[in-house]
């Protein structure tokens, strides 16, 4: 049974440690270096193949310069080095095996790296990217340089699938550059916006995607319980996100920190936990199949055209140093406003509106960063996109957004990004000099003097779901800030809210100077900010964080998630073997350290009895119709769901007796038989049912009782690859 994830690790050089990987129970994916004996690494490739252990290489040439051969530590001659002829035949004794090899690692730390690394001396290394005046030359270069890497080590070295390993919001721009799989170096920064960076490019370009974990370089300053636990998070964050293969780079064999005194060697205790838990994820992605295609994603927010900030460290866009303009500003700091996506409202917080508080979580708990560049059938499996940083309009992306809305989407710009330039210096040109009526519904006749001000909303939005703050006449005004209105001339647009500066602002003086519209087009809708800041500015801030509230709690859909703001979730489609019944099935992945999380899932206005989810770990929640199915323990697969209406017949596999708590989100009684034990679960009732050990013949390996145990081995000391 072929593995819908694969989960692995890096290991040292040579065919002995090949082989110690698989004695380890480490997985079906090994990141290895190349070694130097050309008959070593054939023998490598050979048992890979035989073994059906997945080869991945890392990097055979030198970042920037495309000379051989970090892989062993040394700069070599090309003519030192094996022919291309000898690299491809070391891929052909892999065959299907070969999984393919890192190349133009890191390449995102021309954006986000300190500048001092980038002018060190040597032939080696990323250097800044040249010297550009604009968005569109920057984006240009990169793309460039990038491209013809990936060209000469295609054409000098030998053949793909060529990786990239980054930890920024470049993914758009290696996809553009032709790289063929997407790696994400998850832990510099963010792993939620950067999940969705590379998730979102995948799915715009057709590439499959991972993530490489970089425990021991990024993971914590020692290798405490809360390292531990971080570890194991970043397993499942990792897979619940739909990555399709997932390892560490380091921190699992050896780790050190020599100023804290810290030397662990492979025997140490903390380094076997670490890889007990790596052995947990395999056994998991081994007896549990995820659905294919990914998660589910309402929420896109879009990633504007020639959209330069990094996504982390950096605060220079396009990693420009020569020129001061090129400091981050409010286009760059927009990107901020994602934090507040895995964070639940206060209790204070007077806007929040409606009978539950679903806030801590995007809809489905996920969103993609979308590459502006994507087509219209990409665009159009979102249902709402959010512009937030930088973007260049052109008339191509305008007819793109415009067939989005058209066919129901629904999308939220500022002005700022309806603006044609690629100076950032410059003064916004807005597109067909503000005609955007058969968009937005408006035309933009100038601006207004820059004040302190704030916005009074008079109208609802006439989106179900999207709840303004719409308050009784007599109000001050909200999200008081310094900022500059457009001078706008209605045509077609609904004016939601106005600018004002005086308690009870007439409606007559709101719809004058009209701040949020909203304009029906097809069967979607777009909403505009009419102020001339972007929504990262510290005036408009204040706004733009509550249309994302608005926004988040307003795309929800039909499952939802209620309970803590440390708990991640993602749902994905799938249908039991057997042409059975078609079923969603939700990750629940509780973060916390050290506490358990109850939640309850919402599903058509009926809620689910309470779950609670160990501290770090992960549950599962399969629904069909009516019928909620949660396993105590995740390590299960469906076999089997039948039946039609109400009534469920189900088999799991399970490695372990255990407890599934069913319940009956509907509003008819249910039939639900599990293992030949039938029981009537009334409406908005719950019970317990018992689920017998049942395993899978073709799995038997990993439901074995001692199989996360480790093996005693010998162990020869050697680098990882990185």
């Amino acid at each position: 049974m072929k593995p819908v994830v694969l989960i692995g690790s890096s290991i040292p050089p040579g065919l002995e440690q090949v082989r110690l990987h698989q004695r380890l129970k480490l997985g079906d994916l090994v990141l290895t270096s190349l070694p130097r004996d050309l008959g070593e690494a054939r023998a490598v490739a050979d048992f890979c193949r035989r073994e059906d252990l997945h080869l991945c290489f890392g990097e055979f040439v030198y970042r920037g310069s495309g000379i051989p051969c970090p892989a062993w530590r040394e700069t070599v001659g090309r003519e030192a080095f094996f022919s291309k002829a000898d690299i491809d035949a070391v891929l052909d004794a892999a065959g299907a095996a070969y999984f393919g090899r890192l190349s133009i690692g890191e390449a995102g730390g021309i954006l986000y790296w300190p500048e001092a690394y980038l002018r060190r001396t040597g032939p080696h290394g990323w250097r800044t990217l040249e010297p550009c005046d604009t968005h569109d030359q920057a984006a240009a270069a990169y793309v460039a340089l990038c491209r013809r890497l990936l060209e000469a080590e295609r054409r000098d070295i030998g053949r793909g699938p060529l990786l990239d390993v980054d930890s920024s919001f470049a993914f758009k721009y290696h996809a553009m550059a032709g790289v063929d799989k997407l790696c994400l170096e998850s832990m510099p920064g963010d792993p939620h916006r950067m999940h969705a960076a590379v998730r979102g490019a995948a799915r715009a370009y057709a590439k499959p995607w991972g993530t490489h974990i970089a425990m021991g370089w990024y993971g914590g300053v020692t290798v405490d319980a809360m390292f531990q636990k971080r570890w194991k998070n970043a397993l499942l964050h990792a897979y619940l996100a739909g990555a399709e293969f997932i390892y560490p780079e380091s921190g699992h064999y050896t780790c050190d920190n020599p100023r804290r005194g810290l030397r662990l060697g492979f025997h140490s205790k903390p380094m076997k936990a670490m890889r007990r838990t790596l052995r947990e994820a395999w056994q998991f992605a081994r007896l549990h199949t995820r659905p294919a295609g990914g998660p589910e994603v309402r929420l896109g927010i879009l990633h504007g055209q020639h959209d330069g900030a990094p996504g982390l460290w950096n605060p220079v866009a396009w990693g420009q140093y020569h020129d001061p303009k090129w400091l981050e500003g409010p286009a760059e700091r927009g990107w901020n406003l994602l934090d507040g996506f895995h964070r639940s409202e206060d209790w204070p917080k007077a806007t929040v509106q409606g009978d539950l508080d679903v806030s801590g979580n995007p809809p489905l708990g996920q969103y993609d960063l979308v590459p502006a560049e994507a087509d219209a059938a990409c665009l159009q499996r979102y249902s709402a996109l959010v512009c937030l940083g930088w973007n260049t309009m052109t008339a191509d992306l305008y007819e793109r957004l415009r067939a989005y809305v058209e066919a129901g989407g629904h999308l939220l710009m500022f002005l700022p990004q309806v603006s044609t330039r690629t100076d950032r210096a410059a003064e916004p040109a807005l597109f067909r000099d503000g005609d955007l009526a058969d968009l937005f519904g408006v035309r933009i006749r100038g601006r207004e003097a820059t004040a302190v001000q704030g916005v009074t909303f008079c109208a609802e939005s006439g989106l179900p779901g999207y709840r303004t703050p719409l308050y009784r006449v007599g109000e001050d005004p909200l999200f008081l800030g310094r900022l500059t209105p457009a001078r706008v001339e209605l045509a077609g647009a609904r004016v939601l809210s106005g600018f004002a500066g005086l308690f009870a602002t007439a409606e007559e003086a709101l719809l004058a100077r009209p701040a949020v519209v909203e304009h029906r087009l097809g069967r979607g809708c777009a909403m505009l900010v009419t102020a001339w800041e972007f929504p990262g500015d510290d005036g408009l801030r204040p706004l733009s964080e509550d249309l994302l509230r608005m926004v988040l709690q307003g795309e929800q859909g039909d499952l939802r998630l209620l309970g803590s703001d440390r708990v991640r979730y993602a749902v994905y489609r799938g249908q039991a073997p057997g042409r059975g019944r078609r079923y969603r099935l939700a990750y629940l992945l509780n973060t916390a350290a050290d506490v358990p999380a109850p939640v309850r899932l919402w599903h058509r206005g009926r809620l689910s009895a309470e779950v609670t989810i160990a501290a770090n770990d992960l549950r599962l929640a399969y629904l069909a119709g009516d019928l909620l199915v949660v396993p105590s323990d995740r390590r299960v697969d469906l076999a089997a769901w039948a039946g039609s209406g109400a009534r469920h017949d189900l088999r799991l596999f399970s490695p372990v007796e255990q407890t599934v708590l069913a319940c009956n989100l509907g509003r008819k009684a249910l039939r639900v038989t599990l293992h030949g034990n039938t029981a009537e679960i009334a409406p908005g009732a719950s019970l317990e049912m018992a689920l017998p050990r049942t395993v899978d013949p073709e799995r038997q390996r990993f439901a074995a009782p001692d199989f996360l145990e480790e093996p005693r081995v010998r162990y020869r000391h050697d680098r990882l690859p990185y």
